[in-house]
């Protein structure tokens, strides 16, 4: 499809400082520049923040997105409330290339009561031109993390089993954890147009690889993972639908755990206020390394509700649900988890995203060493800090993340608290 974002930015920035029919003109004002504020005695004068506002415009107009979204994150970490501030990141973040974070800004934007019919239409546009876009785009992140289960406290290290000459009881032999390591992680899509169909649906291609690294001291800890897919994408002025072939493999501990191949599909609609409602589909057949010859095929599905929250913040829901059926029942397990989340941004270049969760694991069929059937809970705590007005190397933000959880098993042995920190950089750009 043509290059849409020229014609979109023109319209946008037009529609955002024209006045609103029937509105009030203080309301016109408001969505159209930065609102003046009466900031703390440290905060930049009203005339300093115009200057700088005035000074991303200038950025981006000049073809340095980049620039531009290091000075509006800079504007909205006095302000985080500044519509036609996180209107131009949303906009800037776009030509930047970054798109992920340029749909959750301008979604953000969409739940603002100030913003302009003409500038939601547009910004509805701009949307369904992030998931169109074709050509080459890619995002990465590193971080400084303990391995799964550094942290770990079990409620037991002793586990009765059952053997030929009836119960016995062994010890777990655990493994200490190293203190740290390096994850990285990051995916890359290529995307292209095939055909514009009758009813306004355009057709488009894609293939994308996902990886995930991590690295620590020694061989035992480590991680590796990736997953390559190819399909077909349909969009339409609110909605997104997708269905692709899917490939991928597992590693941990420098040996492979499971290869799988398999297909998904997937519909995201999206109304005009930015709620945004995705439901996803996978199966697989797997080869588990452990058990070979064993066929194994995996099924999940997953709910996704956003809703932004009056251009500032938001909040979603997941309730996802996987299957695996195998052909002996001790390898063949339920699964569901639900997750709540949030996302807001408090001032400073701060932002807060919490989460809840509780998940539950249901093994069909009795472990043939425990003698009966593994039935787990588990619930967590997740929280992640970003300071996006902060920038490393150019085009990195830090961000720190805590995460608790607590496991229940019929064996103390499989129970325990969890406690995690990591700390990292992601792109910003």
């Amino acid at each position: 499809m043509p290059r849409p974002s020229r014609a979109l930015a023109t319209a946008l920035a037009l529609a955002a400082m024209s006045p609103v029919a029937g509105a009030p003109g203080a309301q016109a004002q408001q969505a159209a520049v930065p609102a003046p504020v009466s900031p703390a005695p440290a905060s930049p004068a009203p005339t300093q923040m115009e200057a700088r506002f005035q000074q991303a415009m200038s950025a981006l107009s000049s073809g340095r997105p980049e620039a531009a979204v290091r000075l509006l994150r800079g504007l909205l970490a006095v302000d985080p409330g500044l519509l036609r501030v996180r209107l131009e990141l949303a906009r800037a973040l776009f030509e930047a290339g970054e798109y992920a974070q340029s749909r959750e800004q301008f979604r953000i934007v969409l739940s603002s009561p100030d913003l302009p019919p003409a500038v939601r239409a547009n910004v509805l546009r701009f949307l369904r031109a992030i998931d169109e876009r074709q050509g080459l785009r890619s995002r990465f992140s590193f971080a400084l993390r303990a391995p799964e289960g550094a942290g770990r406290s079990y409620d037991s290290d002793e586990i009765e089993v059952r053997s030929v000459n009836g119960p016995a009881v062994l010890t777990m032999d655990r493994d200490e954890a190293p203190l740290t390591g390096l994850e990285l992680s990051g995916a890359i899509r290529k995307q292209w147009p095939l055909h514009a169909r009758r009813g306004g649906a355009r057709l488009t291609g894609y293939l994308q690889a996902e990886g995930d690294l991590y690295q620590t001291s020694g061989s035992d800890w480590d991680e590796f993972g990736t997953d390559l897919s190819a399909g077909l994408q349909l969009t339409w002025p609110q909605t997104t639908a997708w269905a692709e072939a899917i490939a991928g493999t597992d590693y941990f501990g420098g040996e492979k755990v499971e290869d799988r191949l398999g297909i998904g599909a997937g519909v995201s609609w999206r109304t005009a206020s930015g709620l945004t409602t995705t439901l996803e589909a996978e199966w697989h057949d797997v080869d588990l390394e452990r058990y070979p010859g064993i066929d194994v095929q995996r099924a999940s599905a997953k709910l996704t509700v956003i809703r932004p929250l009056r251009g500032r913040a938001q909040i979603g829901g997941s309730l996802s649900l996987q299957h695996q059926e195998a052909e002996r029942d001790d390898l063949s397990y339920d699964y569901a988890e639900l997750r709540l989340a949030g996302r807001v941004e408090v001032g400073g270049g701060f932002l807060l995203e919490p989460s809840a969760y509780a998940a539950a694991y249901d093994q069909i069929g009795a472990n043939p060493i425990l003698g009966e059937a593994r039935h787990e809970t588990e619930y967590g705590l997740e929280l992640r800090i970003d300071k996006t007005d902060t920038f490393l190397f150019s085009r990195l933000t830090p961000y720190v993340q805590i995460e608790a959880a607590r496991r229940e098993s019929p064996f103390d042995a499989y129970s325990y608290r969890d406690l995690r920190l990591s700390a990292g950089l992601t792109s910003a750009f």
